[in-house]
């Protein structure tokens, strides 16, 4: 089957503390395998951990970055953002993920782009859609962490 996605590749989560919200993840057997920042979304702080299997990973990012996320709706006034940031599928070829995304009735947020992510750098091509049930989707080229384990390893 030839398409645009070859898997889920992780799911994203803010906090309002890295270090325990990583380290509870580590009790149940994820290994940091990357961190960095960016400020100019206001990101001080992102943490990338792999499952134990090494098939996916977690994203940390502190609870001040300026990023499209996920919500419930609140009884009264404004959507009540939680921890839930995005989910990210892992794809072949972004800009055909692009493609088919918006063909199916998404919607391109941002993208694609390139950046280099922490020390030493990560380089990272991605792009993020809005699904049809308004969930956020960072389309993800593939690229490995500094710290990865082969999965199966």
């Amino acid at each position: 089957m030839n398409t645009p996605v070859s898997g889920l590749h992780h799911i994203a989560l803010r906090t309002p503390d890295v270090d325990r919200t990583v380290a509870f993840y580590e009790a149940l057997g994820y290994t940091r395998v990357h961190g960095w920042s960016l400020p100019q979304i206001d990101l001080r702080r992102a943490v990338m951990i792999q499952s134990p299997d090494a098939a996916s990973w977690i994203e940390i990012f502190d609870d001040r970055a300026r990023v499209p996320m996920q919500g419930d709706p609140a009884l009264d006034g404004p959507v009540a953002t939680g921890a839930l940031v995005h989910l990210c599928l892992q794809v072949r070829d972004v800009t055909a993920a692009i493609e088919a995304a918006t063909a199916a009735g998404g919607s391109l947020r941002f993208g694609p782009e390139r950046l280099d992510l922490g020390q030493p750098p990560v380089r990272v091509e991605n792009a993020i859609i809005d699904g049809t049930a308004g969930e956020v989707i960072e389309l993800l080229a593939p690229l490995r962490f500094p710290g990865d384990r082969d999965a199966g390893g």
